[in-house]
């Protein structure tokens, strides 16, 4: 099969693109997390604006709001997250974020270069640098997720879905937003009050 520097495809209901040579600021939460209606009224409100801009904008125009739009949406669906946190909450055991911590550490240097990441007790952000593709980006978050899920059911002793099989991923397009990107994970805790600096809080990393 022939190489594409850029390839686009759908992983249930979001869409993700890989581009070699860039950095990915990537979300994924726990199972049950966020109900399904809230879900489903977020995602509608961004197919009808997505449209609207389709509808309304020349193609030159379209890519850069669409991108913007993209940002608002995921900015709502991590609040969303940040209000339900005692809701779902596993990760705030420190067995069970050590173990996703763990995940994310192992294929440092192998599918990815792990910049930064902060573990919140329903949702962990994560920022890496890919140069070349071994494979899907997906498939690379399910490797995280398998060997985190496997060893935190064993944890809490239960079984069944652990993690939510969609995940959000946004490729990074500047220096700029490289560092904003840093900062809003690194500040996340403190949004959420469950710290007062983010320093104090225990799970968060940024490569030195």
């Amino acid at each position: 099969m022939q190489n594409m520097d850029i390839k686009f495809f759908y992983r249930r209901n979001l869409p993700h693109f890989q581009k070699e040579y860039s950095s990915y600021f990537m979300t994924f939460r726990l199972y049950g997390s966020l109900p399904t209606f809230l879900l489903n009224r977020l995602k509608n409100e961004y197919l009808l604006n997505k449209k609207m801009i389709v509808d309304s904008e020349d193609k030159l125009s379209q890519s850069k709001k669409i991108y913007e739009l993209q940002k608002k949406y995921f900015g709502k669906f991590d609040n969303y997250l940040d209000r339900s946190l005692s809701a779902m909450n596993y990760l705030i055991d420190d067995r069970i974020a050590e173990s996703t911590s763990s995940a994310l550490h192992f294929l440092d240097g192998k599918d990815y270069e792990l910049i930064s990441y902060c573990i919140m007790p329903n949702h962990v952000h994560a920022l890496i640098t890919v140069e070349r593709f071994l494979k899907p980006l997906y498939k690379t978050m399910q490797s995280i997720k398998r060997f985190s899920s496997r060893e935190s059911n064993k944890i809490l002793q239960r079984s069944g879905a652990f993690w939510n099989p969609e995940n959000y991923d946004h490729i990074v397009r500047s220096q700029e937003e490289y560092e904003k990107i840093i900062k809003y994970i690194f500040n996340n805790p403190v949004k959420s009050n469950l710290v007062a600096r983010s320093e104090d809080w225990k799970w968060s990393y940024l490569k030195g």
